[in-house]
């Protein structure tokens, strides 16, 4: 039989490395299936829903660095892609999407389920294009992987379903050399700016750093120069398992979802340095206060706040090169407050109380300190986002990864099959509310299938929680956001898991020893207390008298029918 062009994607993908595929097949791509089924190299995952592949793919780009791939049939199969494929696109991730498309001679004839695929992944992708001949494949597969890997993005390519079954073109005499070929640029500013910069930091007294995704593997650099400032250290979020969380500089992250001492932090410095950060929220910058941002991407530079000085370049070059024109500091006055208070917050979390209600930030505290040193959490957005980013402590070799920048329900379960497809022997921990669980439960019966033992921890309270959180800061009255939920460890053990439905903190103990030796996914429904707030760290009058207005309308409110 004569190789076709499905064949040749395959073993290009396999050429550079891929060893995941994660989709669901269909008609237009049912020669790429067979193309997958013939060899053993290229492993194709199935999965119950493409946005759950997607976010998979998503997850093992975030994790590796390495180029993720998914894949979705014409219509409804590419369109379910694209919640995924837009997680990886703001995170700035590889990933290649391949959709199947109807044949070449009835494109434009409005026949079932046709769409106009390029136009669908025209904001998403970076890369987005047809193959139309097969004499153009490889030239399309080469530059998509090369975009996406070089821009950090998401690279598309749609194929027409009879494009798929030709025979495929002579493969080019340079395809395992192209394998191979790697380029690292080296990006720094001129000296005569970070001179500037260093000035800018020597004159102030109490300089405090903000770091993000951008300063991972250059962490002996950021420490180094924190060190020579006596300045404590802030994270995003997502920057979050690049230091240990009890490093005595680390002060907590940023933002609503960070921590009142890192916040502090920012609002008591006289001068700021941005290391590799985009964080968005311009309320958590400090005002009137010299600003200093380090940024691989000149385009970040001052785009949230104005800066005194912007250095592009990358953090492993730039950092070591400003430290150079830094004395060290005696003074640490304000480090050590800073620190004190830290001590004083963290010895502080609320734990359970005596009336038995199980506390969000205790399940979050025991999950931390019963993990694995080597463990790898997924994190859903929500509620269980702040307690986790505030409550489980990082260490070791941890990673803790979510969907940053767009902040999707849905993520931690298909992100943790990616993990674990990723880093078979590391354990996986998926930590998600029960309106995240809910929404692509399904590929919990994917994790079965192949044999991925991920522990999945439910913060189940009830209720889409922070929606919460967010009508109440508009003074409303809390609607729409109730949960009516199964049982999910009678839901887990139908799907061929185990798990464990926990209600004080030695249950919690005790499911996580359980689902850390468990052979299949493992769930624990974690019955988290619905009435616990979360108290943001800055705290405006605004805010307050919003919350009261909420509290108030909230008791008088009559019931709604709309709810019912």
């Amino acid at each position: 039989m004569s190789r076709t062009v499905s064949d040749r994607i395959v073993e290009f993908l396999a050429e550079r490395g891929v060893e995941q595929i994660f989709g669901i097949p269909g008609d237009t791509i049912d020669s790429l299936m067979e193309s997958l089924r013939k060899q053993k190299t290229v492993h194709f995952v199935v999965m119950r829903h493409e946005e759950a592949g997607a976010f998979a793919a998503s997850a093992q780009a975030k994790l590796t660095g390495h180029l993720g791939v998914c894949v979705g049939c014409q219509g409804p199969g590419a369109i379910h892609l694209l919640n995924g494929l837009y997680d990886a696109s703001l995170d700035h991730v590889p990933v290649l999407a391949i959709t199947g498309q109807i044949p070449r001679d009835d494109i434009g004839t409005g026949k079932p389920q046709e769409i106009d695929q390029l136009r669908l992944f025209e904001d998403v992708a970076v890369y987005n294009q047809e193959v139309r001949s097969p004499d153009n494949l490889d030239a399309v597969l080469s530059r998509a992987v090369q975009e996406a890997l070089w821009r950090k993005g998401v690279a598309h390519i749609s194929i027409p379903a009879d494009v798929m079954r030709l025979p495929a073109s002579a493969k080019p005499d340079n395809a395992k050399e192209e394998a191979r070929f790697q380029i690292r640029t080296i990006v720094r500013p001129p000296q005569s700016e970070i001179r500037k910069a260093a000035e800018v930091l020597n004159r102030a007294s109490r300089v405090t750093v903000l770091y993000g995704e951008g300063v991972r593997r250059s962490e002996a650099h950021l420490l180094a120069l924190a060190w020579r400032l006596n300045a404590p250290l802030v994270h995003t979020t997502r920057s979050k398992d690049v230091l240990p969380s009890r490093h005595p500089s680390l002060m907590g992250g940023i933002g609503l979802m960070g921590s009142r001492t890192a916040n502090h932090a920012l609002q008591e410095c006289n001068a700021l340095l941005i290391v590799g950060s985009d964080f968005a929220f311009r309320e958590y910058y400090p005002e009137n206060v010299p600003i200093v941002q380090i940024d691989i991407d000149p385009s970040r530079i001052g785009r949230r706040v104005p800066v005194t000085v912007g250095l592009p370049g990358e953090a492993r070059e730039v950092l070591p090169a400003l430290a150079e024109e830094l004395p060290e500091r005696t003074d640490c006055t304000f480090l050590e407050r800073m620190r004190k208070e830290r001590e004083k917050e963290v010895a502080g979390r609320i734990r359970t109380k005596k009336d038995g209600l199980l506390h969000p930030g205790e399940v979050s505290r025991i999950i931390g300190e019963r993990s694995p040193e080597d463990t790898i959490f997924l994190v859903d957005a929500g509620t269980v986002t702040v307690w986790t980013n505030n409550c489980l402590d990082i260490r070791g070799t941890q990673r803790f990864v979510w969907s940053a920048n767009l902040g999707s329900l849905g993520f931690s379960l298909p992100a943790g099959i990616g993990a674990k497809f990723a880093a078979r022997t590391r354990p996986v921990v998926a930590l998600t509310g029960d309106g995240g669980f809910g929404m692509l439960l399904g590929d919990l019966s994917t994790a079965v299938r192949y044999h991925l033992p991920v522990v999945v921890v439910v913060y189940n309270n009830g209720a889409y929680q922070f929606i919460e959180y967010e009508e109440a800061a508009e003074g409303n009255p809390i609607f729409g956001t109730k949960l009516t939920n199964p049982d999910f460890v009678a839901l887990a053990k139908a799907f061929g898991a185990n798990g464990r439905t926990v209600e004080s903190p030695e249950e919690v103990s005790k499911a996580l020893e359980e689902a850390f030796a468990s052979p299949v996914p493992y769930v624990i429904d974690a019955r988290v207390n619905p009435k616990e707030l979360y108290i943001p760290p800055l705290l405006t009058p605004g805010m307050v008298m919003a919350f009261a207005r909420s509290q108030i309308r909230s008791f008088f409110a009559s019931p709604s029918e709309a709810e019912g």
